[in-house]
Parts: structure tokens; sequence; C-alpha cells
């Protein structure tokens, strides 16, 4: 079983992706992602992306499952996750069928949160975080929250996660589900719409 994990914060002392280090005393991941995409800034419809956002999609794409450390920032998702979300669409060249050629299309996904608060907070946004991905073509199996992390998210304090990797240890696959094909020429359509569009600015 190919468990991924990908830590959604920019953070070289990131808690999120220290607790997934806890988590893969159990889950035995693949690999734990750490994002460093740059802000994304295009809007071509031509699925041309940085490096980064490819090798990010093809390690999502090999996975059976994914875990996705994804912090709470002003009670929403942080800018991390909106980000490499925005990159994965661009690479998918904005066909509006967003979960088609998602890379975690039909695949389970969970959500942690990983906080130093200690009263009920860091939850906030697992509604609009899971809408996005389930939007995206992912299902989101669970949320967690994992609170007081100064005092808890300790190394070899692997109980702490314990309990939520043997939920993902347990989960149960969806059936399979084919890709639909009405989409493939949606691309190619968008980018000669969008070079019409641009051509026009440019002769301004």
């Amino acid at each position: 079983m190919n468990i991924l994990s990908v830590s959604f914060s920019y953070s070289e002392q990131s808690m999120g992706r220290r607790g997934l280090e806890l988590m893969d005393h159990y889950l035995n991941f693949s690999d734990i992602i750490k994002i460093d995409l740059p802000v994304c800034n295009s809007n071509k419809p031509d699925g041309e992306v940085p490096l980064e956002v490819h090798a990010l999609c093809a390690k999502m794409d090999e996975a059976d499952i994914l875990v996705f450390s994804v912090p709470e920032a002003t009670a929403h998702y942080a800018a991390a996750f909106k980000n490499a979300m925005d990159w994965i669409v661009c690479a998918s060249s904005f066909h509006s069928d967003l979960g088609q050629d998602s890379p975690f299309y039909n695949k389970p996904v969970y959500v942690v949160t990983f906080t130093p608060c200690y009263v009920d907070a860091g939850h906030r946004h697992f509604e609009m975080t899971k809408h996005l991905i389930e939007k995206m073509g992912g299902l989101v199996y669970n949320s967690f929250v994992k609170k007081d992390g100064w005092i808890k998210c300790l190394p070899e304090n692997y109980e702490w996660v314990q309990e939520e990797c043997n939920e993902i240890l347990f989960t149960t696959m969806p059936p399979a589900i084919n890709r639909k094909e009405d989409w493939s020429h949606w691309p190619v359509t968008w980018v000669k719409q969008y070079n019409e569009w641009n051509n026009q600015w440019r002769m301004k």
C-alpha cells in the first residue's frame, strides 16, 4: 500500500511535517513531501507549470492513499495548500471538470492539522478543505486535529498519533472509477481561446 504524505507549510520547522514524521512510524510513508512551490502566477491553459508541480502530481498519482497536513491560518486553510491546488489545476490545463485529471482522483485523502492550540481550534478550515479536495476528485475519508502540539508533538511520542494511524491503515479502498474521455479536447480549445484573447491585448 502506497501511502503518501504532504506537508502544506513553507516553514522550515513545520509542526505539520514533524507530526507526519511521527505518523511515519506506523504508516511507513512512501514519502513526506514538503511543499516548496512559487506563488501560482499563471492563467495560461497550456499545462506548462514548474517541474516541482509535475513531480508533486506524479507522486500523488502513484499513491493509493494521501495524508495532507494542512495548517489552519486565519480560520482557513493555509496559503501553501491553496497555492498547490491552484498549480495542480494549471497542470491539468484548466479544464472545467477538475476532478477528471486530478492526481488524487477517486483516492482516499486524510486531512490532519497539527496545532499548538489546546482549546477547540484547528478544525475551522475542514469543510472548506474537504470541499476543495472533493471538487478536484479526491475522497476525504476523515479529518483530524492534533492539539497541544508544543507539549505532545515531540520526538518519539508516537502514541499521540496512533489512533489516527490505525484508522488510515485499515482504509477501505473505493471501487475503481474510470475517468471520462469527453473532456480531452478542452485543453486545446482553451489554449486557442486564450491565445485569441491575449493577442487582442498585445495589439492594443
